[in-house]
């Protein structure tokens, strides 16, 4: 836990070189509650104007998602839009950031492990990655939905993740 505020912290307060490319990424989830429950995700990252403000997201991701959940009725696929503001410090090595966005489920989740009884949830993720040449990355993360109390039970759900991006 401590590393995890030390790494937010850097996030917050590190002035960061930031990326100017265009990024794609695919992304492989798993849910830490139950490992029935995965998801892929290919989504895209618009790099944004710096404008020398700390707080101002450095990419726009906008991606779509299938996901595999255990449900009452057995497992199930689910399918889920989503747009996130990112911070990303790009370096020598690789990268860090942290992201914060709107996700539009097709269908809730309920099931004995979550229960996610709105289609509109909130995610947040903090991650890491390595550079693997001059335009490719591999990272891990982890990545939390909720709706924020919008409506009860709101248990969310929690998700490791690997992703691969790609700059143009």
């Amino acid at each position: 836990m401590a590393r995890a505020v030390v790494l937010v912290l850097c996030l917050l307060f590190v002035r960061p070189g930031w990326a100017a490319d265009p990024q794609w990424i695919g992304v492989f989830g798993r849910g830490t509650e139950s490992a029935d429950t995965d998801i892929v995700r290919l989504g895209y990252r618009h790099p944004l104007r710096e404008n020398g403000s700390w707080w101002m997201p450095s990419h726009a991701q906008f991606g779509a998602s299938v996901w595999r959940v255990p449900d009452i009725r057995g497992t199930t696929r689910r399918l889920d839009l989503n747009a996130t503001a990112i911070w990303r410090a790009e370096r020598a090595w690789g990268y860090y950031e942290a992201g914060f966005g709107g996700y539009l489920l097709s269908k809730t989740i309920n099931n004995d492990e979550n229960r996610v009884p709105s289609a509109f949830e909130f995610g947040s993720h903090i991650g890491v990655g390595f550079r693997l040449a001059s335009k490719h990355t591999i990272g891990v993360g982890i990545q939390h939905l909720s709706n924020a109390g919008i409506k009860q039970p709101n248990g969310g759900i929690d998700l490791v993740q690997v992703q691969y991006t790609f700059a143009n």
